[in-house]
């Protein structure tokens, strides 16, 4: 079939109209040639204000070209102190949004880039699928190439809010390729322990895990949806780490906030006016559109000492 198609649910109009954004972005291309071709040849004999439309003109067209084309496949990477008294190093990532928008070939730099980087683990904070275009097991392979512990939990693509019901099977594949889920269960990290939430949007939120998970060294959670950590009391752990806001995506001054899908106005980074602290990484892929701009995918490298 020379589409693609989806892979676990029947297509739809919005997949399609999805397909027209990811591909109808080439033609910025030629306007952006077309467009400097008239200024060029015919830009002295117009007047002020159709010369500056011009240029305005080419600088949105440029500015599209970056957010399709450039930054969304760039990976770049944050090193942040959070210091909790936990002598670890571990690496966040989220909001991959495998599928449609980005292929295993970019989970196989990120994957590259973290066995570069050399954390203690890895922890991954929910939405690695976005609108699957083949199977989990496919989509997710490079993951088996870690040389370090990986820890994740689902977000809200990954349960159906929006996108295909997949978390039974995504939680097999990430087993089989040696990922460990964490959704309402705890880990022993030897010098913390991990406790993971379900994702808000699903309603698998509750802080059942953390008030079960042994006390007796620092826990830190891993979620998706930073605002659920509002429910958690001071003292309930030592730092929450989480995804979802993509840090606004396009990330326009004035603007962006508006679009960042947050109850309790989580944007990126630490947010310590939180009952426990909160980081929130700005994530790696995209949902809605294609684009990213002002805000490239991220591996935050955390250290807790």
């Amino acid at each position: 079939m020379l589409l693609p198609v989806p892979a676990y649910e029947p297509v739809s109009l919005s997949w399609y109209l999805k397909l027209v954004l990811l591909w109808g972005g080439w033609l910025s291309w030629p306007l952006l040639a077309w467009q400097g071709w008239r200024l060029w040849r015919h830009g002295a004999s117009w007047s002020w204000g159709r010369r500056a439309g011009a240029v305005v003109m080419i600088a949105v067209l440029l500015a599209f070209i970056d957010a399709r084309f450039i930054e969304r496949y760039r990976i770049t990477v944050q090193e942040t102190a959070i210091p909790i008294g936990v002598p670890a190093r571990v690496a966040l990532i989220s909001d991959l949004h495998l599928g449609l928008y980005k292929s295993p070939a970019y989970l196989e730099r990120v994957v590259d880039r973290l066995n570069e980087l050399k954390p203690d683990a890895v922890l991954i904070a929910g939405d690695l699928t976005g609108d699957p275009d083949q199977n989990l097991s496919g989509l997710l392979a490079p993951l088996k190439r870690l040389t370090m512990p990986a820890y994740s939990v689902p977000g809200n693509h990954d349960e159906q809010r929006p996108g295909p019901r997949l978390e039974r099977e995504l939680h097999q594949t990430l087993v089989s390729l040696g990922v460990t889920p964490v959704e309402y269960t705890h880990a022993d990290l030897g010098s913390f322990t991990l406790v993971g939430m379900g994702d808000r949007w699903a309603g698998k939120d509750g802080i059942a895990p953390v008030q079960a998970a042994p006390h007796d060294k620092p826990i830190v959670v891993l979620m998706h949806n930073p605002d659920s950590a509002m429910q958690l009391e001071p003292g309930m752990a030592r730092l929450v780490l989480a995804g979802h806001t993509h840090g606004g995506q396009i990330r326009l001054p004035g603007l962006y906030k508006k679009v960042i899908a947050s109850e309790n106005g989580f944007d990126r980074g630490l947010h310590d006016w939180a009952p426990v602290p909160v980081y929130v990484t700005s994530g790696m892929g995209e949902s809605r559109v294609p684009l990213r701009w002002l805000v490239p995918p991220v591996i935050d490298i955390i250290d807790l000492r």
